[in-house]
């Protein structure tokens, strides 16, 4: 049996994808042959793309040129390479990725092959919150309605047998007159049974620059699925629920440290990591002695590691273990630094006062770490995002800061309060049906509110501005929101503000940052946690 992964993936978000290591470890326990086929590598214009761009905000991501070191295609070579890649290899079996932010790449790699009859399972995060919506795409026969292990397994299984595909669990399909059928869901995956294998990756996708260090060999893992907490603007909530309307029992599962100590070993015979992203929901939500546990086991390594996690969950007891145990630096997500909007609409219930109280802690730590916000969801003011960035500017030893615009996705709260308030057109179904446009861009799927509520091309603005907002203090708002209007205060004011928050242009890293941070962000001694590489001596 012949099984090819298709992988819609953003462009350039290199770390290579734990399910795509899953499967390829399935594979092959099964001894069957797998190929992998994702667009990750293409692009049509590198310097526009976000995950290159988001150094300007703090987030670390190298040089911007296309001499890092990948062979970026345009995307206009996606068709043909994926259309080479079925007549060469012939699958007899397609799983195909559904993520909503590249929805217009699977839609046009299904169209593509349609006439080829094929059988594609379709998965990922957008089939689990919109089974129905994907099988009413013509192109769409098949969806794997929740996690894809055991469907692939029982997949194998069916060929093999000579049986067809839709009598496996976890599907939903169409008979011949378009009517949706639903067999019973999978039971759920035991993470301790599977190692994700990640040899069908090759050697340059490990490499990724963070904190001013590039880090050949940057392996992810993950050691939890699914998340205890509600946001509102996270699907995990969702998936979480429907694991309880399969009454399948607890979604969230956690690996042994005796799994992860032994995955771990199994990457360092493998792959020698130089450095470990957990990408965990929330890494540190998680018993007391679990997270000791992990800290003593991982002590043995000393892997620089780099985890997400919530703010209030950093205990002074968990950051010295962690820092004990080589961590190399966290973020944490705001989203909002209005408590009053964070408790009603994001459901996130912690003050201000205990989020100063754990900043304290976390800067002594002298873990760096960076921030992450959302500004123009539902019922934001311009005055509530400024309160974001005010929380930002008291946190003060950040190092990064990344402002995303907020989008409804499918299975998500929040859509639904947009929905409701006349924000966003239910019949809009996707947040922009896809960046992958080919030759335009679109804001498509965001939200408009009325005013007072923020506006589209304020929130351009804001975006644009927001780490100039959280940096100075309240008496230079004036003078940032005239450089609106004014791009040569603007760039006077971004020029003032990288002089002091970055090293040159971008955040590089290099002796000379290391005094910036620590002259503005007092609190925070980088000095003895940071492993600072000059940029210029990187061989790309």
């Amino acid at each position: 049996m012949k099984i090819l992964i298709a992988y819609p993936n953003l462009p350039l978000m290199m770390s290579p994808a734990i399910a795509v290591g899953l499967f390829n470890s399935i594979c092959k326990s099964k001894k069957v042959e797998m190929k992998l086929f994702e667009t990750t590598e293409y692009s049509n214009d590198v310097s526009e793309n976000r995950h290159f761009n988001m150094q300007v905000a703090g987030a670390n991501r190298g040089k911007q040129s296309s001499g890092i070191g990948y062979d970026i295609k345009p995307y206009k070579q996606i068709l043909p390479d994926f259309l080479k890649i079925i007549k060469d290899y012939e699958p007899d079996l397609v799983f195909m990725h559904a993520q909503e932010d590249v929805y217009d790449q699977t839609c046009f790699l299904l169209e593509s092959i349609k006439d080829k009859n094929i059988p594609t399972i379709v998965g990922g995060v957008l089939a689990i919150s919109a089974p129905d919506f994907l099988l009413e795409n013509p192109n769409i026969n098949m969806v794997c309605a929740y996690e894809g292990e055991e469907v692939l397994k029982q997949a194998i299984d069916a060929f093999r047998a000579n049986k067809s595909f839709k009598t496996i669990d976890g599907i939903y399909w169409k008979n011949k007159n378009g009517e949706v059928k639903r067999n019973k869901p999978c039971k759920l995956v035991n993470l301790n049974d599977i190692t994700p294998d990640f040899d069908c990756y090759e050697n340059r996708r490990w490499m990724r620059p963070m904190g001013g260090t590039v880090f050949s060999r940057a392996l992810s893992m993950e050691t939890y699925r699914g998340c205890p907490y509600q946001c509102t603007y996270c699907n995990s909530p969702g998936t979480r629920d429907l694991a309880k309307t399969f009454d399948l029992g607890n979604f969230m599962r956690r690996k042994s440290i005796d799994t992860i100590e032994r995955e771990i070993n199994y990457y360092i015979k493998e792959i020698d990591p130089d450095f470990c992203l957990f990408i965990d929901d929330s890494f540190l939500a998680r018993p007391a002695k679990e997270i000791f546990d992990f800290c003593k086991m991982w002590s043995k390594y000393k892997i620089p590691f780099w985890f997400n996690t919530r703010i209030e969950n950093c205990k002074p007891e968990y950051l010295s273990a962690l820092k004990e145990a080589g961590v190399y630096r966290m973020t944490f997500g705001i989203e909002s630094g209005n408590e009053k909007y964070r408790i009603n609409y994001l459901d996130r219930k912690v003050t201000n006062k205990t989020y100063l109280e754990y900043f304290d802690y976390i800067n002594k730590s002298n873990i760096p770490y960076s921030l992450n916000v959302i500004i123009g969801m539902p019922y934001e003011t311009k005055e509530l995002i400024l309160d974001t960035a005010r929380l930002c500017r008291t946190a003060r030893g950040y190092d990064g800061l990344t402002i995303s615009r907020f989008k409804p996705y499918i299975g998500t709260k929040l859509r639904t309060i947009a929905i409701q308030s006349g924000f966003l057109k239910d019949e809009i179904k996707l947040v922009s049906g896809g960046l992958l446009r080919f030759d335009k861009k679109t804001s498509e799927g965001l939200i408009s509110m009325p005013k007072p509520y923020a506006q589209n091309d304020e929130l351009e603005w804001l975006s644009k501005a927001f780490p100039l907002y959280a940096y100075y203090d309240d008496n230079l708002y004036p003078t940032i929101d005239a450089a609106q209007y004014d791009d040569e205060l603007y760039s006077a004011l971004l020029k003032d503000y990288k002089k002091v928050f970055f090293h040159g242009e971008y955040q590089l890293g290099g002796k000379d940052k290391k005094k910036h941070i620590n002259n503005y962000c007092s609190k925070h001694d980088i000095a003895q946690t940071y492993k600072w590489t000059e940029i210029s001596a990187v061989n790309f």
